[in-house]
């Protein structure tokens, strides 16, 4: 029953007790001096129609508990039998005991011990107003007017009335039967509502007789009796169950659905709680763009939400959640999404779809970036779809390398700072991952004073980049003397120091070196040649390969040092990484000396970007790439990948919610994060289609 019903209730009971009291006494002293009527019933109507009509708690247990010894004391002494002693030690027991379990108690019942369980479950039984009470009256009736008296026969015929109506079933009948007459019920009226969740989110009983049918996302208004104003409110209904043989829904109010009927009534009269449907809705495109509401266990960087919504949705789709009082909009970008069993009450159940997505910021237009938002929505808050921005503007130093899925949110890279602070290229072999590498080298190469040296075991780049006329480093002929002399190199290092030909080795040395750095030279100061591709003749990491690719890095790092390369940037792409800088437990080579060229190589990597020298790292798996140039890279684009090992490394930088996401990556799909990167947030971004030369075949069957 609601409030007003139980009060109702309660007049009505005191009178017809009153009226039975004078009828069977003869006058009204009763009232004060009887024990059955002033510790028994009246107690009993106050306790079980106005303090606890649903249950009792520890507390309330107490309180009845201790009420019922003090009307204890209104028995005579020449009246207190082993009756009255057995109810004044009950009362006793269920004084301490529930004062006992009130201090006991930090937490939820069902969580609590089994023994705490038991004896506040049998308390509640014992001291709610309907046992200890009824127990009381009865007894004081019996005493006062013997069990077969017709005074007790009245009493006990108003007794068993009184608790007959008191059946929550019955209680519910005769609660809507006084609806009924308070409500001027209207063809279009839905229900009452009985519950709110949070301020923006009510849950509405409908009326078994209703005339008007009623559907997930159909609109309503109605006005909240709590209001001060009584303020009109729509609607949307989210949703609707079937509870204990009820139907009723979920409301959602927004400030947004009231502008969709321009804060306008649908209707003249309305009676307080009472939900009314609205039958003609304005052309809106609200439903394709609302997706759900904020549930709980959402924080700062992550929301978890219940999509209910008619628009579909996917990973990397981006949302947009209104926050704090100032309502901002703040970004989230969909990493996950489950199903989960949500329980309503006695086994009743209703399934459901959680997302969760991670928090990119609030969109800085002028800056054209994402910026970290410090708070989190309100629970209930509604989730939408993003909605389109206007166009940006990109310098010459910037580059688009793509959008957030379905929207024309740029994705953008300083270039400067992505050659000289370095990149890295992830991604399983058909993701895309190296038609991208390829365009950002162009996009690289649309800058006069930066120039390309690409280490390329695949044989792919120079036919790729042929329109550019890539240079040849080192001359055919000079080029076949350094492969024979690192293959006699590396044989050699593998004697025994007494055994090796020390002479011929540092004239080798000299040779080698001399080589290179004259070619470099030449390749920097020619205005030009822009691009070189330095393919070499095996796919494996030999150690000759290894000592080869030293020895180019070696030479150039002493021309960034000594002449500034020439006042160029270089940018050094390692195509297949793990054959260039493999991890040391992936090197193919079982000689130890192979462990410092590679320390070489990751100690250039390392120094690199104080002389304006950056690397392009492409690569399958993080786990057969050295990590401490991976490490080096503080830019990362990561296309799809299955793997465990990659999973945890990107997780580092990525982190672990978005990293997870790395598995089911569509076709062109990454995650972009890092310093060149303008909203230093990851994120799930969409590579445009780029055709490359018209020669090729079509993007979509190249091999990548």
């Amino acid at each position: 029953m609601n409030r007003r019903t139980r009060l109702i209730f309660l007049g009505l009971s005191l009178i017809l007790l009153v009226i039975i009291g004078r009828s069977v006494q003869g006058n009204f002293s009763f009232l004060l001096n009887d024990f059955w009527f002033t510790s028994g019933f009246l107690l009993l109507i106050l306790l079980s129609l106005i303090d606890q009509p649903h249950f009792s708690k520890d507390s309330n247990v107490f309180i009845n508990a201790v009420t019922a010894a003090i009307s204890l004391l209104l028995v005579e002494q020449s009246d207190r039998t082993w009756m009255f002693w057995v109810f004044l030690g009950s009362t006793f027991y269920l004084a301490i005991s529930s004062y006992i379990l009130m201090w006991l108690r930090n937490q939820p019942l069902m969580n609590e011990r089994k023994w705490v369980q038991f004896f506040s479950r049998i308390n509640r039984q014992i001291g709610k107003p309907e046992t200890l009470f009824s127990a009381f009256f009865l007894w004081g009736a019996i005493k006062q007017f013997g069990l077969n008296s017709n005074e007790f026969n009245c009493l006990l015929l108003y007794w068993v009335i009184f608790m007959i109506l008191n059946l929550s079933s019955i209680a519910s009948i005769l609660n809507s039967l006084f609806e009924k007459k308070a409500i001027e019920k209207l063809d279009n009226s839905l229900g009452i509502i009985f519950g709110v969740q949070s301020k923006n989110t009510f849950l509405v009983k409908l009326f078994p007789d209703r005339k008007a049918s009623i559907n997930s996302f159909d609109f309503v208004e109605f006005t909240y009796s709590v209001d001060n104003a009584k303020t009109l409110r729509k609607g949307l209904v989210l949703d609707s169950y079937l509870l204990n043989q009820e139907q009723w829904i979920k409301v959602l109010t927004t400030p947004e659905i009231s502008k969709i009927f321009e804060d306008q009534p649908a209707y003249e009269k309305h009676s307080d709680d009472i939900v009314y449907k609205i039958k003609e809705i304005p052309d809106t495109k609200y439903l394709d763009s609302f997706i759900g509401i904020i549930t709980t266990k959402s924080n700062i960087g992550r929301i978890r939400f219940i999509y209910n919504s008619k628009t579909e949705i996917q990973e990397g789709q981006l949302l947009e959640v209104k926050v704090g009082e100032k309502q901002i909009n703040v970004y989230y970008q969909i990493v996950e999404g489950e199903t989960k069993i949500e329980t309503l009450e006695n086994k009743n159940e209703t399934g459901l779809i959680i997302g969760e997505a991670i928090q990119l910021g609030t969109w800085n237009h002028e800056k054209t970036r994402f910026e970290k938002y410090g708070w989190v929505p309100s629970i209930n808050s509604p989730v939408y779809v993003s909605a389109d921005i206007k166009d940006v503007e990109i310098t010459s130093k910037e580059f688009k390398i793509g959008k957030i899925p379905g929207t024309n949110f740029p994705v953008i890279i300083n270039k400067e700072l992505a050659l000289t602070h370095h990149t890295a290229v992830l991604g399983v072999t058909g993701t895309g991952k190296s038609v991208f590498s390829r365009n950002l080298i162009r996009e690289y190469l649309e800058d006069e004073n930066i120039k390309v040296i690409c280490i390329d075991f695949t044989g792919e780049y120079k036919g790729k980049f042929a329109d550019l006329s890539p240079a040849k480093i080192v001359s055919a002929e000079n080029d076949q003397k350094l492969y024979r002399m690192f293959d006699w190199v590396a044989s050699e290092l593998e004697k025994f120091g007494n055994q090796q030909d020390k002479v011929k080795l540092k004239k080798i040395d000299e040779f080698i070196r001399s080589t290179l750095k004259d070619s470099l030279t030449e390749f920097l100061k020619e205005p030009k040649a822009r691009l070189s591709v330095f393919e070499l003749p095996d796919v494996s990491n030999t150690a000759s390969i290894l000592e080869y690719t030293r020895q180019l890095f070696k030479a150039l790092f002493d021309l960034a040092k000594t002449e500034k390369c020439f006042g160029h940037k270089v940018c050094f792409v390692l195509e297949e990484a793990h054959t260039v800088i493999p991890e040391w437990n992936f090197v193919g080579i079982a000689d130890k000396s192979s462990q410092s060229l590679l320390n070489s190589i990751a100690q250039i990597a390392l120094q690199g970007r104080k002389y304006d020298v950056g690397l392009l790292v492409i690569a399958q798996r993080t786990a057969n790439v050295s990590k401490t140039v991976l490490t080096q890279c503080n830019t990362i684009i990561a296309f799809q990948e299955f793997d465990k090992t990659s999973s945890e490394f990107l997780s580092n930088y990525f982190g672990q919610g978005i990293a997870n996401t790395l598995p089911n990556l569509k076709f062109r799909q990454a995650i972009a994060a890092g310093k060149a990167l303008k909203s230093n947030v990851p994120m799930i971004f969409e590579v445009p289609e780029i055709i490359e030369l018209k020669e090729q075949e079509d993007y979509n069957d190249i091999p990548i």
